[in-house]
């Protein structure tokens, strides 16, 4: 029996005059199952090991059971060096299920080269490497487009390094030009300091201000009353010189 995700499945690999078969026919696929696994191990003029492991992995294939599928064929093919077509086959889709899509391109090759006229075995083995070949070919444009944003976000980064050297240039010319004017402002400040006196002194200032305006007014007065005596004596002498003698 061939389990095939392309072609519709069909039923005529297991032994017709196998009383397994006889309960698979009719629906008992776990009574088929559990009659099978009972063989197994045992003497049986009408089963091999590997027709049964077989046929225990293909009706495990039936039930969707695609990890207990493939660990039995896989046994399968281990027990005998001289496997059927079918079993490389059914495991081959067993494999594809499991998405381990390069063992069952394998398993369908070795199909083909045992059956080369196995027309299903060549639609799944030409499925299968498309669809390697595909997602190859998506991997490849995610890596692309991967290595495309880190590129862009080293940039990105170095943008941000160069604004952020700028910004601290500024800052720094920023913080020179106000410390300049601090400076400034401090060697202004001791002038305004001395300039700036106490009422007391002020007024003391204001004292000696005014004593020295009395001491040059008096002094102005002095000189102006010499002035007015000088003339006096000129005019009384001019007076004298003018008598009759």
């Amino acid at each position: 029996m061939k389990i095939l995700f392309i072609i519709i499945i069909s039923l005529s690999g297991l032994l017709s005059q196998d009383m397994g078969y006889k309960m698979y026919k009719n629906g008992d696929i776990e009574s088929a199952l559990k009659y099978y696994k009972q063989l197994v191990n045992v003497d049986n003029e009408n089963l091999s090991n590997e027709e049964l492991l077989y046929n225990i992995g293909t009706i495990y294939a039936q039930m969707d059971s695609a990890s207990e599928a493939s660990s039995i064929f896989e046994e399968a093919y281990q027990d005998s060096s001289g496997y059927s077509s079918e079993l490389s086959y059914n495991y081959g889709n067993t494999l594809y299920r499991s998405q381990k899509l390069e063992k069952s391109l394998k398993a369908f090759r070795e199909t083909l080269l045992k059956n080369p006229d196995d027309l299903d075995a060549r639609k799944n083995y030409e499925f299968v490497k498309n669809e390697i070949e595909r997602n190859k070919s998506m991997q490849k444009k995610k890596d692309k487009s991967k290595k495309s944003d880190e590129e862009e976000s080293d940039e990105d980064k170095e943008k941000d390094k160069d604004k952020d050297k700028k910004d601290d240039s500024q800052n720094d010319k920023s913080n020179n030009k106000e410390d300049k004017n601090d400076s400034k402002n401090n060697d202004d400040g001791p002038t305004d300091n001395q300039s700036s006196k106490s009422p007391d002194q002020q007024n003391e200032q204001n004292r000696e201000i005014q004593s020295k305006q009395s001491a040059e007014n008096i002094l102005n007065a002095i000189k102006e009353n010499e002035k007015v005596n000088k003339k006096r004596k000129q005019t009384n002498y001019n007076n004298e010189s003018g008598k009759d003698w």
